[in-house]
């Protein structure tokens, strides 16, 4: 069994809020500041295109 981690990754969205995570919860995290915060509905695919490893 590994117990290598995910690399945190980051999603920079356009009203300057930085969402971090493991991609396994960045997914969800984004989705949920879109959908809450923007009234936007984003894909895994959107997320994914957008996401960087945390420098």
């Amino acid at each position: 069994m590994s117990t290598k981690q995910s690399p945190i990754m980051v999603v920079a969205c356009a009203c300057g809020q930085l969402l971090r995570g493991p991609i396994e919860e960045l997914v969800g995290i984004v989705q949920k500041h879109a959908r809450e915060s923007h009234n936007m509905q984003v894909t895994r695919e959107d997320v994914l295109s957008r996401a960087r490893p945390e420098a």
